[in-house]
């Protein structure tokens, strides 16, 4: 699509990475509405939060939660025809409900997807597929769980998707053992996380996170 096609097609106050983000999510899930949770102000007002919104969709025992933000969500005439939206890509996690939060929403990974998000916004350094990441502690901090990383995977649901302002990867937030990140921080080679990575999805193939 060049500028022309663009302008004629869409408006300015359209927001149109989101259009394709909300497309490719009623593929997956039809008719499933989610949950959709925003900050007060957005980011593009000035807003702490570099996350404009979260979608939360019930899946059988698990919530799948996907970020809108890390790619060009609104009209910008200077991001069309770009190879990647932004950053290109958005954040996906899949965890499992927890008894005790008595169906309240796991709102700490919104606040797990904002934290990485300023990072990458801060260092210029991105997330890809096939890395891994250390968190000081448990992912969630007022639990005694055992995962204490992250590694991150194409989102074998969502895959990857091409929007005018450019491809958008749908990366999965995998939840990684301190068995499994000192794995890894002994051998942080690609292949090594590949094997990781593997091992997990034996037992756990759409990267469920338990905590």
């Amino acid at each position: 699509m060049n500028l022309e096609e663009y302008k004629k097609q869409y408006k300015k106050d359209q927001a149109v990475g989101a259009l394709f983000i909300e497309d490719r999510l009623k593929k997956i899930y039809g008719d499933l509405e989610p949950r959709f949770y925003s900050p007060k102000v957005m980011s593009f007002q000035g807003g702490e939060d570099p996350i404009d919104g979260v979608a939360v969709f019930d899946v059988d025992d698990y919530r799948h939660l996907v970020s809108y933000g890390m790619s060009h969500l609104y009209y910008s005439e200077e991001s069309v025809g770009q190879e990647f939206s932004k950053w290109g890509f958005e954040f996906s996690f899949r965890v499992k409900k927890v008894k005790e939060d008595k169906d309240e929403d796991p709102f700490w990974v919104v606040q797990l997807m904002n934290n990485l998000a300023r990072f990458v916004n801060e260092t210029k350094v991105w997330f890809d597929e096939y890395q891994f990441l250390p968190l000081g502690g448990p992912i969630r901090s007022d639990s005694d769980t055992d995962i204490v990383g992250l590694a991150f995977i194409k989102d074998g649901d969502l895959d990857e998707i091409e929007t005018p302002h450019g491809k958008v990867i749908f990366l999965q937030l995998v939840g990684l053992n301190s068995q499994q990140l000192k794995r890894l921080e002994e051998n942080s080679t690609k292949e090594e996380i590949k094997s990781v990575l593997t091992e997990i999805k034996s037992v756990n193939p759409k990267f469920i996170c338990e905590l």
